[in-house]
């Protein structure tokens, strides 16, 4: 990193000293509108969960401020596995409430919430089954207990997109406790709801071997943790809302760039029985679900809206898939540029403060231990949540990342980049002629044959269901064809018992092009490569 020369230095803070001054001259105003709209007593918001780093930004706007800044008078009310914040809200149990992307399934079906602002860009919501020999993909759930908590539609649309046949999952109310996935707990269950950030954390700890079954691993890919407030309130006291919104958007900043202290704040305040390694997980995967690296903080689309409810249709969970014009309350404006700027030298700031802590702390021998212990309870996690959990291979969360990376690289270096799409034929017959145990016995040794053709730099993914997709960075057209020869001739002597038939693949082959804005433009072209070797009766 070079050094910033004066007249830069000089210009950001004049850009500060202005934007100091617009503070000064337009916080006073928008305060004094919010207290003057006549609400005198606190404004509450219905948490959707226990206390934790889930809603560290409410925490922060509450002890560095934020809410008095705007004139608002909060109080969080804690939530937990059997609370509806929905029910909370519309009944005046309280003014605002954290829900998820079900809310355009309440509003839709009568009830007048408003999404204010999303702040968890990617859901946390997945499914932790208890590691065990039959049961190795999402639909071995058939015959078994689930656990779920309230409000988890999305995994319910997960589930039946899936193919899961629901009548023939046991369901049970969420307790809140990963710990009744242990084989020796009396409330035995075989898999549960579970957030990315916390659950996969406390079974690693207390020696549950589990998998994990991701929505995105079929292409769900909602919003999480949403602040919401009723359309009455919203048409009555919309500065209010307003405030709010402001106010838990710089909570959340304040929270991500300092995430010590805000655990320190909940520690004193809130969860003295939580343990700091824990918390700093938690921070850890909520950043990555906040997505700051994509869009701004609170930041929602219409169209998003309207793509999750076309999902939750196609699951039968909602009749009709329209957005109502009103169901958000205001498209949210993009943070000006000078405060991602600043962001990332507190974040520097704040990493260069954490490894100088690490170094000192590091003398202390449990303080060491309790790191080690950390560092391979996140690379346990890790391993969850990118790899496909039947087959070893990449997920398509990994994919997507890689996919990103090696595009930026291939266009900076000008290399080329192939994908092969494999498409196993005639699976579903086989699957259903000899069972789910044969089809899943057919994909692990497809997957082996794919790793088999691999060099170190390239990347095999389960895209979904029986379709595989191999990324070859570096490789023209001519070595790609090579491989995918060489992958149809392998998988074609492949014979799985006990079935002595032969297994067969199409195959499609797409390449990066100057025009493509990213992987999907790729596969479309792999995807009717791949249908045009399937009709050619290959």
């Amino acid at each position: 990193m070079g050094v910033m020369r004066l007249p830069k230095v000089a210009g950001l803070i004049a850009v500060l000293l202005l934007a100091v001054m617009a503070g000064f001259s337009s916080q006073p105003a928008q305060a004094a509108t919010a207290r003057n709209e006549g609400v005198s007593q606190p404004l509450r918001i219905q948490l959707k969960w226990r206390h934790q780093f889930q809603f560290a930004g409410f925490y922060a706007a509450e002890v560095k401020g934020f809410f008095r800044d705007e004139g608002l008078d909060v109080r969080l009310v804690e939530g937990g596995p059997t609370v509806d914040p929905v029910t909370s809200v519309v009944s005046g149990g309280a003014e605002f409430g954290v829900g998820n992307s079900t809310l355009i399934i309440e509003r839709t079906a009568g009830k007048p919430v408003v999404a204010v602002a999303a702040f968890f860009q990617r859901s946390p919501f997945v499914i932790l089954a208890r590691r065990d020999d039959r049961l190795h993909s999402v639909r071995d759930l058939e015959g078994r207990t689930l656990m779920l908590e309230e409000h988890a539609a999305e995994l319910v649309a997960y589930l039946k997109l899936a193919g899961v046949d629901l009548d023939k999952v046991r369901k049970v109310p969420h307790t809140g406790d990963v710990r009744s996935l242990a084989l020796g707990s009396p409330d035995r269950i075989d898999a549960t709801s579970a957030y990315t950030s916390t659950e996969p954390y406390f079974a690693i700890r207390a020696d549950i071997p589990v998998r994990m079954f991701d929505p995105r691993d079929i292409g769900i890919d909602f919003y999480g943790d949403t602040l919401f407030t009723t359309q009455g309130f919203a048409d009555t006291h919309p500065e209010k809302v307003r405030a709010m919104r402001r106010a838990v958007i710089r909570g959340w900043e304040y929270a991500l760039a300092h995430q010590d202290e805000i655990i320190s704040y909940m520690l004193n305040t809130y969860v003295p029985e939580d343990d700091r390694t824990h918390l700093g997980f938690e921070a850890q995967i909520t950043k990555d679900l906040i997505g700051t690296d994509l869009v701004d903080i609170g930041y929602l689309s219409l169209s998003r809206w309207r793509h999750i409810a076309d999902v939750f249709t196609q699951a039968g969970l909602m009749t009709d898939g329209e957005v109502p014009d009103d169901f958000m309350f205001e498209v949210t404006e993009p943070l000006p540029a000078w405060v991602y700027q600043w962001l990332g030298w507190l974040s520097a700031l704040a990493l260069l403060a954490l490894l100088a802590a690490h170094w000192f702390y590091r003398l202390n021998k449990e303080l060491k231990q309790e790191i080690a212990r950390r560092r391979a309870l996140e690379e346990d996690l890790r391993a969850l949540a990118t790899t496909d959990p039947l087959t070893g291979l990449a997920n398509r969360r990994q994919l997507e990342e890689r996919a990103a990376a090696e595009i930026t690289r291939s266009r900076r270096h000008n290399h080329d980049l192939g994908v092969i799409l494999l498409d196993l034929n005639e699976f579903k017959e086989l699957n259903d002629a000899h069972g789910h145990g044969f089809g899943d016995r057919c994909l692990q040794a497809v997957a082996g044959t794919c790793k088999s053709v691999l060099r170190d730099i390239d990347l095999a993914a389960r895209y979904g269901g029986d379709e595989f997709l191999i990324m070859l960075p570096e490789t023209d057209a001519r070595s790609v064809q090579t491989v995918a020869e060489r992958l149809r001739r392998m998988i074609g002597g492949l014979t799985i018992d006990p079935s002595d038939r032969p297994l067969s693949a199409s195959l499609g082959l797409g390449f990066l092009t100057p025009d493509d804005r990213g992987l999907d433009d790729i596969i479309a072209r792999a995807d009717a490569d791949m249908y045009r070797d399937k009709r050619a009766g290959r």
